[in-house]
Parts: structure tokens; sequence; C-alpha cells
């Protein structure tokens, strides 16, 4: 049996959903859902028998209804929603807290248990259990759901670790990790490397790089995320000191024709494109 599990990131980001962001402005509450579920997805993907719909806009510019976001899950026939959001109340608050809908199934209230523990034993924040709520997600969604609040905003030292790309990791694959064992999901087999011939072991490993982007703003930002998103290239984003946005683009084999089209497009709008290795690419992500 294949396992259909519908997953969005709260709100969005880029000032489109007012309020929903850090006490001091520096991190838009839709940034740390959004990572939560590319890791999520990324983590769900390498076990078999499941699919992945994610029903929120990828870009964060536009906030999708709640009532939308529950259409197009109920349409596809999900089996569990899955929601991402990032907490706020006194800043004295703190830990992780997961919610499902009163009066949901038994089976619902066990599976959104297994994903809770998974994530606080991942994180080693404190457990603030699993509650229930009327949420119109979990409300609206005609599947099991759960909503995950992954941290307080609001706690400066919770939010230090929520800016953080290991942090997010930590909270998204925790909860892939309990849907496959609510599920009983195996996972995928990775196939054994092939020795390579003689003839190729002479060949040099490609050069691996990610293009650091210097900070955007306005219609140049519109135009970059268009083109990194209409491209499928990955990234990561962050802000500038001066509210702009700065890109990670990668990983690039420098060889390929994609780093050549990609470097020529983005030197339209920018002429201090650096770039760097994996290593200083993760030591970026966590800072």
């Amino acid at each position: 049996m294949t396992i259909k599990v519908s997953v969005d990131a709260g709100h969005a980001g880029f000032g489109v959903t007012p309020g929903k962001r850090a006490l001091d402005g520096s991190m838009y509450e839709w940034e740390f859902n959004d990572g939560c579920v590319r890791h999520f997805m990324d983590e769900l993907s390498k076990y078999e028998a499941v699919e992945q719909l994610r029903v929120d806009d990828p870009t964060g510019k536009r906030d999708v209804p709640l009532s939308e976001r529950a259409q197009k899950a109920n349409a596809w026939g999900a089996n569990l929603h899955v929601s991402f959001h990032g907490n706020a109340g006194p800043t004295t608050a703190s830990g992780v807290e997961t919610f499902v809908y009163p009066s949901t199934t038994a089976h619902n209230r066990q599976v959104a248990l297994c994903i809770h523990n998974h994530i606080i034993n991942a994180t080693g924040r404190k457990n603030r259990g699993l509650k229930t709520a009327d949420f119109q997600i979990l409300r609206t969604t005609k599947m099991e759901s759960l909503l995950i609040e992954g941290g307080f905003m609001t706690n400066a030292e919770e939010l230090a670790l929520m800016k953080t790309d290991a942090y997010r990791s930590k909270v998204g694959r925790a909860a892939a990790a309990g849907i496959a064992e609510s599920y009983g999901l195996k996972r995928k087999v990775e196939p054994k490397p092939v020795a390579p011939v003689q003839a190729a072991q002479t060949q040099a490993a490609p050069t691996i790089r990610y293009m650091y982007t210097g900070g955007y703003a306005y219609d140049s930002l519109q135009k970059v995320h268009t083109f990194l998103f209409k491209g499928a290239h990955g990234y990561d984003v962050k802000r500038g000191p001066d509210g702009s946005i700065i890109f990670l683009i990668g990983p690039f084999d420098t060889s390929a024709q994609n780093f050549r089209d990609c470097m020529a497009e983005l030197s339209k709008f920018d002429s201090n494109i650096r770039l760097l290795t994996r290593e200083e690419a993760a030591k970026w992500r966590d800072k």
C-alpha cells in the first residue's frame, strides 16, 4: 500500500504574511517552516511506498489560503497531512508541541505522538506534549493531520537554533522518521556502487562549487528568484544586514552546462558572485 502525505509550510515569507516573524524582524516564520518542509520531503523520499505533495507556495511569495491548502490535499487523496510552524508566546516559553484536531481518531493521535517524540529526541528541546486545537488546517483536511510547532521565535535561544539549517534538518527529518515508523515504511535500498573501468580511473573528479550572491531586493530579487525557480536550481536564502536577500545556489559541477548557464544569467544582476566549497557552504548555512 502506498501512503500519500501532503505537507505545507505555514504562512509565507518576504513580508507577505504580516506579523509572522521574529520580534527583531531577523527571520520570517516561513523561512523556518520552509526549511523543515524541504528536509522532511528529502528524508521521506528515501522510503518506499510513499508519495508527497506540497500544498503551499514553495517560493514563499504567496500565502496560500488555508482553504486552498486543504482543498489540494483533499482532492489529491492524501492519507496524512503535516503542517510545519514556528511558535510565538512569552519570551520565556520554549520547546516543541504538536497539535491534532480534538475529535480525531486514536490512530491519528498515535501517529502524531510518534512524530512528536521523534522530534523531541532529535532536537533535545522541551517536550510541550501532544495537544488538541480547532485549527482550520486540521479541521478542513479530510484525512488524518497534525500541526508541528517546532520552536518559539519569541525565545532568543530557540530563535538562534531555528535560524540554522542544522536545526531545521533535525525537525524535518525526525518528522519523516516518525511517519516511517508509524506506517512501517521500508527504506529504499541504495544501489551498490559499480567498480569503475580502468579508463574511468584516470578521469579527474568533478569540482563541486556553490554560488554565493550579493544581496537582492525589489525588482532584481523577483527576477533572480523567478530564474532560480523556473530552472529548478537548489538554493538557500538568508537576509543580509540591510534587509536584502542573499542566495546560496547549488551544488554545481563546474564543468557542467547548467553551471555556465546559471553563472551567465546571474552575472546580469550581480558582479560579486563568489564560488564556495561544500565546507564553506555548510558553514554559511549554520551561521
